[in-house]
């Protein structure tokens, strides 16, 4: 620790890396130490935007005493072997979603954080958008009664060189799959966040579109069974050209709440109506929302006063055994172990 501040590294400099970067350099909690990647371009290019030494040698960064945390940015396959290594060098965990590919993979991180008594978190930072806290707090209050039903709701586009720029997308060995593990596992995660644990799935998943540039599924059709007995239906796709649409509809039984990025809409049965706003993203990757940074920051608190991490391995393991019921389905009713 440096001054009082964690003393950093981030492993892996793509794309969302680049939230990563943003957040760590206006945290007062933070210093970044260590650029880490294969690609020596890409680390020089994340070290000269947001600081570190860029370097493609793990090794030397994880037998520095000095290293605190590392965020491990990677694509999803390299994630558990990654982690198990920050953490039995002694370095607390920020880890982008999927925990995972596979459920095996993510109980064997979260026994060597237990062994290793580190933190190991998993950036589902939707949890952190207004609209969910808001959400959140008032199922949590039951003010609106219990959980009745869902219905989640992801239309992006995804395609061409989307994929042939970076060659693990698309594949199940590498991506474990394509929309529902990379652009949906958000949804899936805040749906069972929000109306509690999922214990069965049906669903089907095809790959619709005409091209080659990837074997995995591009779209999903999914119910979900809840342990409260609630119900719900996803429909999700990255083939939908020109759309950034993610919404979830919760059915209480006083009301039904709307939450998307930027709003949570509140529609009682009088007709009445309540409707919280917040910020969102803009651009290119607006999709991923504006809470990047809030579940850093979040994180590092957690790790500099000893309080729990926002998202704890188990939590986001979650959303992993929903993905694997998914693709296992194939129209079948899927149990999820607990």
């Amino acid at each position: 620790m440096r001054e009082g501040k964690l003393v950093v590294a981030v492993v892996g400099c793509g794309a969302v890396s680049r939230n990563h970067g943003k957040a760590i350099k206006q945290s007062g909690r933070a210093v970044l130490k260590y650029a880490v990647d294969i690609d020596g371009e890409k680390a020089m290019a994340f070290s000269q935007n947001y600081g570190g030494e860029p370097t493609g040698n793990l090794d030397l960064v994880l037998r520095d005493p000095e290293v605190d945390v590392v965020h491990v940015v990677t694509p999803h396959f390299t994630h558990p072997e990654l982690a198990i290594r920050a953490m039995e060098a002694g370095k607390d965990v920020f880890c982008e979603k999927p925990l995972a590919i596979h459920v095996s993979d993510g109980r064997r991180m979260i026994e060597v954080a237990k062994r290793t008594g580190r933190k190991l978190n998993v950036c589902f930072q939707n949890r952190l958008n207004d609209s969910s806290v808001e959400a959140k707090a008032i199922i949590g209050q039951g003010t609106y009664g219990k959980v009745v039903s869902a219905a989640a709701l992801v239309r992006w586009d995804r395609g061409g060189t989307y994929y042939s720029e970076s060659p693990w997308r698309g594949r199940y060995e590498t991506e474990g799959g394509s929309c529902i593990i990379n652009q949906s596992i958000h949804t899936l995660d805040l749906l069972q966040y929000l109306c509690g644990r999922v214990v069965a799935v049906s669903a089907v998943d095809a790959h619709l579109r005409e091209s080659r540039d990837y074997e995995t599924e591009d779209s999903v059709m999914a119910n979900f069974r809840f342990e409260g007995g609630a119900t719900a239906v996803g429909s999700f796709t990255n083939c939908a050209a020109g759309f950034k649409t993610t919404r979830i509809e919760i059915v209480l039984e006083r009301a039904r709440l709307t939450i998307e990025q930027g709003s949570l809409t509140v529609a009682m049965p009088d007709g009445g109506t309540i409707v919280h706003t917040s910020a969102v993203a803009h651009g290119e990757k607006s999709e991923w929302g504006l809470s990047h940074g809030r579940m850093i920051e979040a994180f590092y608190r957690s790790v500099l006063d000893g309080t729990p991490v926002p998202v704890d391995a188990e939590s986001a393991l979650e959303a992993v055994k929903i993905v694997n019921a998914i693709q296992y389905s194939k129209g079948r009713e899927v149990l999820l172990e607990k």
